[in-house]
């Protein structure tokens, strides 16, 4: 009986610690899985978001560090290209939202975004958790993806422009 337990405890871990990750695409379409224990040790802040029920305060490492980590360009490799970037931000319920990432980088934008894993100093309810986008800086919650477990980056179509207007910042 012992062995059927320890076999069947064996065989949901890997279950466990997928629930308990996050899928990173790269402009580049790398992926990188971050895990509880990668995101851990991140700068971490509060943001406070006002929802329906009034406003919560979150908590959770800062998604630029989250962004850094998971090999997307933040900070001073956003420059060029990469400022046409945006990530599609989707929960493990489906729902999906849309940054710039720019808008996501503390280098570029005065309002934090953090991956919260505690809300009001408790950890997420299982509908929030693992992780849940809060954003100090939205006047509504409702980009705040539940139950955070991809981050896709994609590139905006460059524009066709006219050679006068080509030149360089």
């Amino acid at each position: 009986m012992r062995a059927l337990i320890l076999a069947l405890a064996l065989a949901v871990a890997p279950v466990a610690a997928l629930a308990q990750s996050l899928t990173v695409v790269g402009l580049d379409g790398k992926t990188k899985l971050l895990t509880a224990s990668d995101l851990a040790d991140l700068p971490r802040a509060e943001v406070k978001v006002t929802l329906e029920s009034g406003p919560k305060i979150y908590k959770g490492p800062i998604l630029t560090y989250v962004l850094r980590a998971g090999g997307l360009p933040v900070g001073a490799r956003l420059h060029g290209d990469p400022l046409r970037a945006y990530v599609v931000m989707t929960g493990k319920d489906g729902f999906q939202a849309v940054y710039a990432l720019a808008e996501l980088d503390k280098d570029f934008h005065n309002d934090v975004v953090i991956l919260a894993d505690r809300v009001d100093g408790k950890p997420l309810s299982e509908k929030e958790a693992p992780w849940r986008l809060a954003s100090g800086g939205d006047k509504k919650g409702w980009r705040s993806v539940f139950g955070l477990a991809r981050i896709e980056a994609r590139l905006a179509d460059a524009p066709v422009k006219p050679a006068e207007m080509d030149h360089a910042h």
